[in-house]
């Protein structure tokens, strides 16, 4: 999701999983006003839903901007992503794994681990 995206994503209803352990940490002070302006405008969200979705858009935007390393060939111009890319999504996936089975969750959530891409000739 894109950070744009967002604006659109805050108006409409959700329910997202959401982890057991809570986890706190301290952030800089601009950026803490910055999200309190966000639930201001936004009051239907609560601070989790902001951050939480801030987190997404940033994480989801490095995934994407990770250096695409070629491996296996697919097809002419389709190569298996072997790079830091491909380790971060079977972390993810083992990680997501991981939480569910903590709290008990019977159907995993779909997430792709494996990556192909379109190497330009």
């Amino acid at each position: 999701m894109k950070t744009k995206d967002l604006i659109t994503v805050w108006g409409a209803p959700e329910t997202p999983r959401l982890t057991v352990k809570q986890i706190s940490i301290r952030l800089p002070m601009l950026v803490s006003a910055k999200i309190s302006a966000l639930c201001e405008m936004y009051s239907k969200k609560t601070k989790t839903d902001i951050i939480g979705d801030l987190l997404n858009s940033a994480l989801e935007q490095l995934e994407e901007d990770f250096p695409k390393v070629a491996g296996e060939q697919f097809g002419e111009n389709t190569y298996e992503d072997v790079g830091i890319g491909s380790t971060f999504r079977k972390l993810t996936e083992q990680y997501i794994r991981e939480l569910e089975k903590e709290i008990g969750i019977k159907e995993p959530m779909k997430y792709v681990a494996s990556y192909s891409y379109e190497k330009e000739p």
